[in-house]
């Protein structure tokens, strides 16, 4: 009689511990799915310094440093190593930089920073070309940084990016490490198991 009132928590217990596994299984391969060894993301947004037009005010003009600027950008790059492991300079294909063409001429840098400051990388260019450059250097994970610049037109941002055994991103990832739903489900199915030891140890008793 006794081993019959153990079969059900026995079972539960068994049940709750595949899906346990199943929910670790599955949380890992979310987890490594979308964080790949080594990635680049790279983001670039722009806006008008100015309006299009001004009503009224047909003698106004823009100029920066002494020169016409019928229609200036503020222009931000940023990218980031969101992958897990770092992205060295052997990494750059051919030792090739990556390139941001933004289609117009860069005429000045604003600003740029980054989220660690003992290492090299940083975005490079040349007055009056159109190109962003990022020479070969190590990017450790979660390092990332951002540069502005102003540009003379609205700019049409073509990259190249040329690396070995990289994932290359379109846009920055939330810092989020792992989706709600799939950590939601490994720890009900940890409180499932929890439940079903009780239910086994004191639920019944011969």
């Amino acid at each position: 009689m006794s081993e019959l009132l153990a079969l059900p928590g026995f079972i539960v217990s068994m049940v709750a511990g595949v899906a346990g596994l199943i929910a670790v299984f599955v949380t890992l391969y979310v987890h490594f799915r979308e964080h790949p060894r080594r990635e680049f993301s790279w983001e670039v947004r722009y806006a008008p310094l100015v309006a299009s037009r001004v009503h009224g005010l047909p003698k106004l003009s823009v100029a920066y440093d002494g020169r016409a600027v019928p229609n200036p950008h503020l222009v931000t790059i940023e990218v980031a190593s969101t992958g897990r492991a770092d992205i060295s300079s052997s990494n750059f294909d051919g030792q090739k930089p990556v390139l941001f063409d933004l289609g117009v001429p860069v005429l000045d840098e604003v600003d740029q920073d980054a989220s660690q400051s003992n290492f090299s990388a940083r975005l490079d260019f040349t007055q009056n070309e159109s190109t962003i450059r990022l020479a070969p250097a190590l990017l450790p994970k979660q390092f990332s940084f951002r540069a502005s610049y102003i540009c003379e037109g609205a700019p049409r941002c073509q990259p190249n990016i040329e690396l070995a055994d990289t994932n290359i991103r379109e846009g920055l990832r939330p810092k989020q490490r792992v989706k709600f739903e799939y950590a939601w489900l490994f720890y009900a199915a940890v409180t499932a198991g929890l439940v079903a030891l009780y239910y086994e140890m004191y639920g019944f008793k011969p």
